[in-house]
């Protein structure tokens, strides 16, 4: 009984110290928001903790990039799953009440350039080096609305809007704008059902 209080204690203690130093790197507004020990926020290449905001009743639990001039903004009441990955060169807006299942990935860039000429100079300079940096790679900005779910190993690629309330299947690529209300599933995702404020409530 002892030694489980003790974990208890170590655990939460943990967990303080965790929210502290995230604090010196986002900027935290409002209060309940959860990290874990799965965490990990990356600021690279100039990034400022100005461009990463985190509303209140968030749960982080994946890993946060953002390099150069890039943002994001976790709006409240967001959930994302561990050994998801988000990355920002240019800007992520998610919305309040969206969850995000495990092991997806939401980039706003390519990682890379696209110019062939440009890949052979990145693969003859060192791990390193300048030509390695997402500052090279295409971007546009994402944008995901309010109360939308996003399934476990699915991919949102660059410049996609996914519209209030709508559901990314599992395992989709989503590579072009999702209206709002319907579930996209498939590679890439397509539009398979719509309207679904119109099923009926299973939650009293």
């Amino acid at each position: 009984m002892f030694v489980t209080r003790l974990k208890q204690i170590y655990c939460k203690l943990e967990l303080l110290f965790l929210t502290y130093k995230i604090s010196k790197i986002a900027i935290l507004k409002g209060a309940n928001i959860v990290f874990s020990r799965s965490t990990s926020i990356l600021l690279k290449n100039g990034a400022q903790k100005e461009n990463l905001v985190i509303e209140d009743n968030c749960k982080i639990h994946g890993r946060i990039i953002l390099s150069n001039e890039g943002k994001i903004f976790f709006g409240k009441y967001t959930h994302i799953g561990p050994s998801t990955i988000i990355g920002a060169l240019n800007r992520i807006y998610i919305g309040e009440y969206t969850t995000i299942a495990p092991n997806v990935r939401i980039m706003d860039n390519n990682n890379h350039p696209v110019n062939p000429v440009d890949r052979y100079k990145m693969s003859l300079s060192p791990h390193n080096a300048p030509y390695r940096q997402w500052y090279y790679s295409e971007s546009a900005s994402i944008y995901i609305g309010k109360n939308v779910w996003i399934g476990e190993y699915a991919r949102i690629c660059k410049g996609v809007t996914i519209g209030d309330n709508s559901i990314v299947a599992a395992n989709s690529i989503v590579t072009r704008n999702v209206p709002s209300g319907c579930i996209v599933a498939g590679n890439p995702a397509k539009v398979v059902k719509e309207h679904i404020e119109n099923i009926p409530q299973r939650i009293e």
